[in-house]
C-alpha cells in the first residue's frame, strides 16, 4: 500500500494537534476497558529486570519513579514520588524530597527506605537495567529525603531516574517475598516470579495477570494517591502481529495499535486517529569484534571487513522500505537528541570502496551469519527479517557469503547480548532520554560495545570522547562532543547505523491523550 498526498497530509499532523482533536466517549459509555496491541518486547514486570519497550510501558503504570515526564516530553522532569529536588553546582549530588501523600497500592506510605532498597536492589540484582545505577550511590538521611551522589559530574542523573527500571517497590512486601538489595542480590534475590504475579508499586494501576506470550492485564489502583486517577478500569496489553493490529484497530476491537508502519497506517479510515513523529529507535548493523568466537569473526573483527560492510549497504533502499517519515540514521543518536548529526554526515554507499575493502579483509568464501529477531519481530512497523534481507542482499553483492539466522526473541536476544553472533541487526531505544545513553552504551567496553565484542581499551579516541561527554555540563560543549563521538564512531567502530523510522500510533477516537514517548512508548496512565 502506498501513501497518497491526502494520507500523507493526515499522517503528518503533529502529536499535539492530533491528540487535541480526540473525542471522548459520552459520560454514560459502557466500556471502561482499554486494549493496547503491540508486538511484545517483554521479559517480566520486575522493574530491576525489565528493560524492553513493552516492559517500560507496563511498569510506568505500576511503579512510580522519583521524577518522571508528562505527555511526549522527555526533557523536563516533573514530580513523581518526589515532590521537589535540587542539584548541586557540580552535578554530583541530587537531593529528593518524598511527597508526604505518596503511598503504595496497599495503602502503605512510601518512605526513603523504600527508595534506597529499590535502587540498591536494581544495582545489585545485576539484571539488564542494572547499569543505570553505575557510579550512583543512594542514601536516606531521613524518612522523607533521598540523596543520589556520583563521584564525577553526571548531569544526566535526573533523566536516568525517570526510567521505569528505577520504579519504587514496597520494600517490606518485596523482602517478605524473596527480594534482596544486598551485594549478592544477583543470586540471593528470589522475587522474580512473585513480581510476575503481583505488583507492589504506587502507580495508578496494579498488575492483575501476566503472560509473557499473550497478554498482561492491569486494573485501576483504587487507593491511588496522586491527583490524576486512572482513566480506565482495566488495561489489556496484548501481544499481536502487526497486520492483525491494523485490522483490529480499524474494526474497533482494540483501542490502540502500537507498531504500524506508514503504509499500514494509511487508509485506516475515519474511525481512528493517527499520531506520528520521529521514533526514538535506531536500527543498526554490527560485525563481531570477538576474533576468537568463530572462523568468520577472525575476519569480521578486521577493520577492513567493517569498512566493506559500511560502504556496501544501500541506505537509500532501506529508507524506502521504512516508508514515509523515516530517515537514514546519520549516527546512532536520534535526530531530536543533543548532538544528533545532520543528514550530510550520513554514511553514503560506495560499492567500489566496499569491494576493495572486502578483498583486503581476506574473508573470501568464509560463511558468515547474520543474527536478528526472526519470528516476525517488528518495531515501528519494520520487520527485522525484511531489514536483514536487504542488508544481506547488499553484502552478497560485494562478496560476503552471508546466511540469515533469525530466531524467536527468546533465543536471538540472549545470543546478541552475550556476543554470540557473527553479524547482527538490532535496534536501540534510549534507556534514558539523554545522549549520554549512547556514548555510555556503544563505546568500547560498554553494554552494546561488549555485545559487539568491542572491549575496553580497544579504541582510545572513542573512549576519550566518551569520557569527556560524560562529565560535560555546558549544553553547547556537550552537543559538540556528541557530534564528534558519532563521527569517529562512523569511521572506527564496528557499528553501522541504518535507519530511524517514523513513530506511529493508531488509536480509536474515543481515547484521549495518545502521545509517543521515547522511553515508555505510550503513557497508559494519561489515557482517558
Amino acid at each position: 500500500m502506498k501513501l497518497n498526498f491526502k494520507s500523507i497530509a493526515s499522517i503528518a499532523l503533529s502529536s499535539a494537534v492530533v491528540t487535541a482533536g480526540l473525542v471522548a466517549l459520552p459520560a454514560n459509555a459502557a466500556t471502561k476497558n482499554l486494549t493496547v496491541e503491540t508486538v511484545f518486547q517483554l521479559t517480566s514486570t520486575d522493574p530491576a529486570r525489565s528493560f524492553e519497550q513493552t516492559g517500560n510501558m507496563i511498569n510506568r503504570a505500576l511503579y512510580e519513579t522519583l521524577v518522571t515526564y508528562k505527555g511526549g516530553d522527555a526533557s523536563t522532569p516533573v514530580p513523581g514520588i518526589a515532590s521537589k529536588w535540587k542539584v548541586n553546582a557540580g552535578a554530583t549530588e541530587f537531593t529528593f524530597t518524598i511527597d508526604p501523600k505518596a503511598k503504595f497500592a496497599d495503602g502503605t506510605k512510601v518512605t526513603s527506605a523504600d527508595v534506597v532498597f529499590s535502587l540498591n536492589r536494581l544495582k545489585n540484582v545485576k539484571g539488564n537495567p542494572s547499569s543505570l545505577m553505575n557510579g550512583i550511590t543512594v542514601a536516606a538521611p531521613n524518612a522523607k529525603t533521598v540523596v543520589l551522589t556520583t563521584e564525577k559530574a553526571t548531569p544526566q542523573v535526573l533523566a536516568i531516574v525517570t526510567s521505569p527500571a528505577l520504579g519504587i517497590l514496597n520494600s517490606k512486601v518485596a523482602k517478605a517475598n524473596g527480594a534482596s538489595d544486598a551485594a549478592d542480590a544477583a543470586t540471593a534475590d528470589k522475587a522474580l516470579e512473585f513480581l510476575k504475579s503481583k505488583s507492589i508499586g504506587s502507580g495508578p494501576y496494579v498488575l492483575k495477570s501476566f503472560n509473557l506470550t499473550t497478554e498482561v492485564v492491569l486494573e485501576k489502583n483504587t487507593k491511588y494517591w496522586g491527583a490524576s486517577m486512572a482513566g480506565y478500569d482495566k488495561i489489556i496489553v496484548r501481544n499481536v502481529p502487526v497486520n492483525v493490529q491494523r485490522l483490529n484497530v480499524i474494526k474497533g476491537t482494540s483501542s490502540i495499535a502500537v507498531d504500524l508502519s506508514p503504509d499500514q497506517a494509511s487508509g485506516v479510515g475515519s474511525k481512528v486517529n493517527v499520531v506520528t513523529g520521529k521514533a526514538s529507535n535506531v536500527f543498526f548493523f554490527y560485525l563481531s569484534q570477538n576474533s576468537e568466537f568463530s572462523p568468520a569473526t577472525k575476519f569480521t573483527s578486521d577493520p577492513k571487513c567493517v569498512e566493506a560492510a559500511r560502504y556496501g549497504i544501500n541506505y537509500n533502499k532501506i529508507v524506502r522500505y521504512a516508508g514515509f517519515g523515516a530517515i537514514q540514521a546519520p549516527g546512532i543518536i536520534p535526530s531530536f537528541f543533543s548532538g544528533a548529526l545532520k543528514k550530510k554526515a550520513a554514511i553514503k554507499q560506495d560499492t567500489a570502496r566496499a569491494k576493495a575493502a572486502f578483498d583486503a579483509c581476506g574473508i573470501k568464501d568464509t560463511p558468515v551469519s547474520i543474527g536478528y529477531w526472526g519470528d516476525g519481530g517488528a518495531v515501528n512497523g519494520l520487520n527485522f527479517g525484511s531489514l536483514a534481507a536487504l542488508v544481506d542482499e547488499d553484502l552478497r553483492a560485494i562478496g560476503f557469503k552471508t546466511k540469515l539466522v533469525g530466531a524467536p526473541i527468546a533465543v536471538s536476544l540472549p545470543l546478541y547480548r552475550d556476543n554470540k553472533e557473527e553479524m547482527g541487526l538490532w535496534l536501540w531505544g534510549p534507556d534514558w532520554p539523554d545522549s549520554t545513553n549512547y556514548t555510555e552504551s556503544f563505546s568500547p567496553g560498554t553494554k552494546v560495545g561488549l555485545r559487539m565484542g568491542w572491549l575496553a581499551g580497544q579504541d582510545s579516541v572513542i573512549t576519550d570522547l566518551q569520557t569527556k561527554a560524560a562529565t560535560a555540563t555546558d549544553p553547547k560543549k556537550r552537543a559538540a562532543l556528541f557530534r564528534s563521538w558519532q563521527k569517529e564512531m562512523n569511521k572506527r567502530s564496528p557499528l553501522i547505523p541504518l535507519v530511524q523510522p517514523a513513530a506511529i500510533l493508531v488509536a480509536n477516537k474515543s481515547v484521549v491523550g495518545v502521545q509517543d514517548h521515547p522511553i515508555w512508548k505510550v503513557n497508559l496512565t494519561e489515557l482517558k
